[in-house]
């Protein structure tokens, strides 16, 4: 207790001994007490309270709406809502598990945009070399969609079925004059 709170109470205490002895002055007391103690709340002590409840609230906000972006998908949106949730509480370990849940959530969408883009890249260098009847890169190309496209799928049961194909035409040395004009530089 402060100096004025300690000066109160004894004021206090004088006035109750003074005006009706004892009991009243010991049951005057705590009401005193806590009244004193209000009183030493400075304005910057309720200026921190303030700002605490006000980060609370931002975190659990910021927390609320990384989880609600996570359940659409929206994996950015809740990344950085659970950066500035953080930032409000720095260390806290519920925001840093999401962050590192919502870079690996990225990352696997990124990884696989870029297997669909060589997939569709893929399946037009084989097209091509089909028609140019380039035996070697369409057999190149197959083998490389037969890796990116899922082991269940019937599209990839396909792709393997045309590769037996595409050896017998190589075996056959059918069209050496078109042998690897399609795929860039000659590779296969």
């Amino acid at each position: 207790m402060g100096t004025v709170g300690k000066v109160a109470t004894g004021l206090a205490l004088g006035l109750a001994l003074a005006g009706g002895g004892l009991g009243q002055a010991v049951a005057k007391t705590p009401a005193l007490l806590d009244a004193a103690a209000a009183a030493e709340v400075s304005p910057q002590s309720r200026l921190k309270q303030s700002r605490q409840q006000s980060r609370a609230q931002s975190y659990r906000y910021a927390m609320l709406a990384g989880y609600s972006a996570a359940e659409r998908k929206d994996y950015h949106t809740a990344l950085i809502n659970f950066r500035r949730a953080l930032g409000f509480r720095p260390g806290d370990r519920y925001a840093t598990a999401a962050i590192r849940n919502m870079e690996t959530y990225i990352a696997r969408d990124r990884a696989e945009a870029a297997k669909q883009a060589e997939i569709v890249q893929r399946q037009a260098l084989l097209a091509e070399a089909v028609a140019a009847s380039d035996w070697a890169c369409a057999a190149a190309s197959v083998d490389r969609l037969v890796v990116l496209i899922p082991p269940t799928s019937a599209d990839r049961a396909r792709l393997i079925a045309y590769r037996g194909e595409l050896t017998g035409f190589i075996q056959s040395r059918a069209n050496l004059d078109q042998w690897s004009t399609v795929c860039p530089g000659g590779q296969t």
